[in-house]
């Protein structure tokens, strides 16, 4: 079944998305924002998508038939979080099949509302996933198996 990675122009989400083809998932879906970020992703075998989240339709193209989708998206100005989009990221799975939400939160920050999909928040201590900070591998690692919960 198909994982989409939000923000997977990130270093969390670009590490998640081609460890998750490393483990063999058949089809990895990502969004990336910057065009210069989807070139190592496509040739590891991931289908990118170019653009922000705001359009709940291209979303929904990239949504559809997936099983689960790991939010991990920087927000519009690319500073924030994935609570920034989270209403965008629900508008758009309306209809498409989406099962399961992952999200990374600091420890501090309550979960969203979940809209009727299965939703599992990994906890990322007292710092949020944001674009600037390294890969974590005890994150990528708990995103991971969030992923496999059946």
């Amino acid at each position: 079944m198909p994982v989409v990675v939000t923000g997977a122009g990130t270093p969390l989400g670009r590490a998640l998305a081609l460890a998750l083809v490393e483990r063999g998932v058949p089809d990895v879906r990502a969004v990336v924002r910057d065009p210069a970020a989807a070139a190592a992703l496509r040739v590891a075998g991931v289908r990118v998508s170019v653009g922000d989240l705001s359009d709940p339709l291209r979303l929904g193209a990239v949504l559809e038939d997936a099983h689960t989708v790991v939010h991990l998206d920087a927000g519009p100005d690319g500073r924030g979080g994935p609570l920034d989009t989270w209403e965008w990221l629900l508008d758009a799975a309306e209809d498409t099949g989406l099962r399961r939400v992952v999200t990374a939160l600091p420890d501090d920050v309550p979960a969203p509302a979940a809209g009727g999909y299965e939703l599992v928040v990994v906890r990322t201590g007292t710092t949020g996933p944001g674009p600037e900070h390294d890969v974590d591998q005890r994150v990528l690692a708990a995103l991971l198996e969030a992923d496999r919960r059946a």
